[in-house]
C-alpha cells in the first residue's frame, strides 16, 4: 500500500500571513489619520516612499534568491514593515532618507538572515537604527504637534512636500521653529532639573490638545 507523504505543516492554519499582516495595516488606519492632523501629511509621503521602494527591493531579492516573487508579495509584509517604519520617521523627512531607511531594513535586516520568520530583529527598528546613526539632524525635525488653541497649526502640505523633495527646511521654518521636543524628552529634562510633574505639565510639550497629541496618536494604535 502506498502513503501518501507532505511535508509540514499538516493543519491548514485559520488565517495566512496575508491576512493577518492585512489586519496590521487595517488596524493603523485610525492611528495614520491622527498622526496626519497633529504633524500634517508628511507621514503620507513617508508611507509611500517606504512601500514602493520596499515592494520593489523586496521583488529584486527573491528573484535573485530564486523564490517565487508573486507568493511571497503577497503576504504583504514588506508593506507592514514600510508602514511601521514610516510612523518612526518625522513627518518632514526627505525621501531619499525614507529610501535609505527601508533598503537597510529589506535587503539586510530581513533578507539577509533568510527573509520572513527568520529575521533576529524586527527590519522596520532595523532600519529606523541606521537612520539615527547615519542623519541624526534629519531625525530630530519633528514639527511641534498642532496646538489650535495656540494658534499652532501642522506643516502645510506645501511646506512638507518641499522638505520631501528638497531636503531644505524653508528660511521661514527654521529647524528651531519647527522642531519640538517630545514629551518623553520633555520629561527627563524636567526630571534632571528637579521640576515637579505639575511643574512639567504646564509647558506647551505637555499641555493643551497639542501634548495630548502623542497620547491619542498612541491611543489610536492601541484601539
Amino acid at each position: 500500500m502506498k502513503f501518501s507523504r507532505a511535508p509540514a505543516p499538516h493543519v491548514k492554519p485559520p488565517r495566512t500571513v496575508g491576512q493577518v499582516m492585512r489586519h496590521v495595516l487595517y488596524a493603523l488606519v485610525p492611528a495614520t489619520a491622527a498622526h496626519a492632523w497633529f504633524f500634517g501629511f508628511g507621514i503620507v509621503l513617508n508611507m509611500l516612499t517606504a512601500v514602493v521602494f520596499a515592494l520593489a527591493l523586496e521583488a529584486l531579492v527573491l528573484r535573485w534568491r530564486g523564490r517565487p516573487v508573486t507568493t511571497a508579495l503577497g503576504d504583504y509584509s514588506a508593506v507592514v514593515t514600510a508602514v511601521l517604519l514610516a510612523f518612526a520617521l518625522p513627518p518632514l523627512t526627505p525621501w531619499w532618507v525614507t529610501a535609505i531607511g527601508i533598503t537597510f531594513a529589506i535587503v539586510f535586516a530581513k533578507h539577509l538572515y533568510g527573509g520572513l520568520g527568520h529575521n533576529p530583529f524586527n527590519p522596520a527598528m532595523a532600519g529606523y537604527v541606521v537612520l539615527l546613526v547615519a542623519f541624526p539632524g534629519y531625525m530630530a525635525q519633528w514639527p511641534a504637534a498642532a496646538m489650535p488653541e495656540a494658534g499652532v497649526a501642522a506643516p502645510a502640505l506645501g511646506t512638507t512636500l518641499s522638505v520631501f523633495l528638497t531636503g531644505e527646511v524653508p528660511q521661514l521654518l527654521n529647524v528651531d521653529g519647527v522642531s519640538g521636543a517630545t514629551p518623553l524628552d520633555r520629561l527627563q529634562t524636567g526630571l534632571s532639573q528637579m521640576m515637579t510633574m505639575g511643574e512639567m505639565h504646564a509647558d506647551a510639550t505637555m499641555s493643551g490638545l497639542g501634548g495630548h497629541g502623542w497620547t491619542l496618536i498612541n491611543l489610536a494604535v492601541a484601539l
